[in-house]
């Protein structure tokens, strides 16, 4: 089916509030669960898209790679452990802030 194809189903908001969409649309637009998404309000109704979660810091770890990348040019060696830990507690660190 095409997704520019208007296609209408129902379905339901859950007790604390939770959109229930039937599977069909779930499938077609790539929902699964735990999926993220923008609800939108119109005039006329609400839209839901999809959504992407990306780091609101990507540009301070691009900046992080970029540095990286000119100390390993330079021939300066990394400390593998260092590098590791830091890169465990940045990853505990995003984790936390997704869950919230």
């Amino acid at each position: 089916m095409d997704k520019d194809t208007a296609v209408s189903n129902t379905g339901h908001v859950g007790r604390r509030g939770a959109i229930v969409l039937p599977a069909a649309s779930r499938r077609r637009y790539g929902l699964a669960d735990g999926s993220l998404f923008i609800s939108e309000e119109r005039e006329d109704g609400i839209l839901i898209r999809r959504a992407k979660a990306v780091p609101s810091e990507l540009d301070d770890v691009r900046q992080e790679i970029r540095v990286g990348l000119d100390q390993l040019k330079r021939g300066e060696g990394l400390d593998g452990e260092k590098v590791f830990a830091e890169m465990k507690q940045m990853s505990t660190a995003f984790r936390a802030k997704k869950k919230k």
